[in-house]
Parts: C-alpha cells; structure tokens; sequence
C-alpha cells in the first residue's frame, strides 16, 4: 500500500470491502499506523494499516445499506486526515454498528457514515 497518497484507483477497496458494490468514484488514503513521516517507526513490532475512504456509491449500494443496516443520524462526523477531509460532504451522516460490522471483516475493522443527503459512504478502517 502507498503511504500517504490520495488515490482514485477503485480495485484496492472493492477488494477488501465486497459491500461497497462497485463504486462510482472514490477518493482515499492508506498508510502504516506508528510511522513517522520520514517513514521511520515510532513502534517496534508488526506494522497496522489504516484506510480512510470517501467513496460514492451506486444509488442502489447506497439504498441496500440503508435497507439492510438501518443507518440513523447519530449526529456523527467523520473525521479524516487533513488532506481527505475538505472532500468530506456536509452531512448528515447516518450511522450503525451493524453497518460498521458489515464493512468490516477478519482483517479490517471499519467505521462507516453514509451521507444522509447522497450516496456517498466515508469510512475509517484499520487493519487488525
């Protein structure tokens, strides 16, 4: 995984994430939890991974989570790094731990919000 980098490239998320369907877009970072940003490690031991993702849905994704997960507003707001941030929509975000469930799996943890006023799905995953 690239460090850092803002990507647009699709196959890294559907593959980790089968629930997200087949995106339209989606505008992400990853990078190693415990690295400095000259990339040395701040913690000795195997290295964890993180995902943040704003990823726009196929209207039909988007309703089947709504459907199946029953997302409300909880008042929640993502917050990524600064770099992702400002393409985080407005809101508000419906959340649910089932949806957090779904979107997780053995080897990644997430935390969802899907926007309220579109089909746009941000979230927050860490590699256990």
């Amino acid at each position: 995984m690239q460090n850092n980098q803002i990507r647009h490239d699709l196959e890294p998320l559907t593959k980790r994430f089968p629930e997200i369907g087949k995106p339209v877009s989606a505008t992400w970072m990853s990078g190693t939890l415990g690295v400095q940003s000259d990339g040395r490690a701040t913690v000795p031991g195997p290295s964890d991974y993180w995902i943040e993702a704003i990823i726009e849905l196929e209207p039909a994704t988007a309703d089947a989570l709504r459907a199946k997960y029953v997302p409300t507003p909880t008042g929640e707001a993502p917050k990524l790094k600064e770099a992702l941030q400002k393409d985080v929509p407005a809101g508000p975000f419906l959340t649910s731990v089932a949806m957090d469930k779904a979107l997780s799996n053995n080897d990644w943890r997430s935390t969802t919000y899907l926007d309220s006023r579109s089909n746009t799905l941000v979230m927050r995953s860490v590699d256990d």
